[in-house]
């Protein structure tokens, strides 16, 4: 907007109210295009009127204007600018997508997770600032693209059961790359997108056809009407076989697949057999009262999962 404007930042700040300064006034200067900026209501009209929009319209566009952000009321216009968002992670926009918009510069957007896919431009962008690049072209990894696809057909299926479930997923995938990263297919994945194959980046990218793959499994278990040790020993041996497949270690792989049985074998999750093969779920749809969410949103699965670990903790802590 100061470029638009043809002002520099700071005399545009002086039009938008009294300021109080980042912790880190520096960085703040340094990277403007990554830190959110919160207002109080009078300070919300002021930069409205600079845009030349709504107000309505303005906070529809930035997240960090919302009502539930607004600083407290003054007589006085004032801001805040702290370095890092009160809710969701900063992700650069598809340049693709901006391109579209007639944004030539980097583009930054609050998303509820740590990344986000462009399937129409197959383009990845992420949280990760200071790496390179910023962006990664999906074109040589057609089956993560894929896997993101099946993940919103579960959601849209089954709804919060097909979040859970590739949350799920997830985190196994996620234990079995970091007690064993340089299975091939994760390491050539990795390099044809130009990462470091064992780096925490380059994981939550090159597991999630295992993911969804897994994903699918799950649901499997979940619609089997019988629940016991024969019934999971048999299911256990199929997942035994996908992981030799993917060359892995499946004495590795099945141990976070034991925990997750130890809150799913209990009872199976509601879910309609009539009216799932035509897309939809009717009725309640949950997973058993068992299913306790433990881990923190990763990526852009919007669930929580009942597995603890975490992508980027070391193996000996899981």
């Amino acid at each position: 907007m100061a470029h638009g404007q043809g002002l520099h930042l700071d005399e545009l700040l002086t039009r938008v109210g009294f300021g109080q300064a980042s912790r880190d006034p520096q960085r703040v200067r340094a990277y403007p295009q990554v830190t959110e900026m919160y207002v109080n209501p009078l300070g919300l009209r002021y930069l409205a009127t600079l845009c030349g929009l709504s107000v309505q319209t303005l906070q529809e566009a930035l997240p960090s204007l919302a009502q539930r952000h607004l600083l407290p009321e003054r007589e006085e216009a004032v801001w805040k600018w702290p370095w890092t968002p009160r809710e969701g992670h900063l992700v650069p926009l598809c340049s693709g997508c901006g391109l579209s918009r007639g944004v030539t510069e980097t583009a930054w957007m609050i998303s509820p997770g740590r990344w986000r896919m462009c399937a129409r431009h197959l383009e990845w962008t992420d949280d990760h600032r200071s790496s390179e690049p910023a962006t990664v072209s999906l074109a040589e990894l057609p089956e993560t693209v894929s896997a993101q696809q099946q993940w919103e057909t579960l959601r849209q299926q089954f709804g919060a059961v097909g979040g859970q479930l590739f949350a799920d997923a997830f985190q196994v995938a996620v234990y079995c790359w970091t007690c064993l990263p340089d299975a091939d297919r994760w390491v050539q994945r990795a390099w044809s997108v130009e990462l470091e194959a064992f780096s925490v980046r380059a994981a939550a990218l090159v597991v999630l056809p295992e993911a969804a793959q897994l994903a699918n499994r799950m649901l499997d278990f979940e619609r089997l009407g019988e629940r016991g040790r024969s019934a999971w020993e048999k299911w256990l041996a199929g997942v035994r076989h996908d992981m030799a497949a993917w060359g892995v270690d499946a004495d590795v792989g099945i141990e976070p697949l034991r925990h997750w049985l130890s809150h799913h074998r209990e009872q199976p999750a509601q879910l309609d057999p009539q009216n799932s093969h035509a897309g939809h779920a009717a009725g309640p749809v949950r997973l058993p009262g068992s299913h306790e969410r433990h881990a923190q949103p990763v990526g852009d699965l919007g669930e929580f999962s009942c597995l603890p670990w975490q992508l980027g903790q070391p193996a000996c802590e899981m």
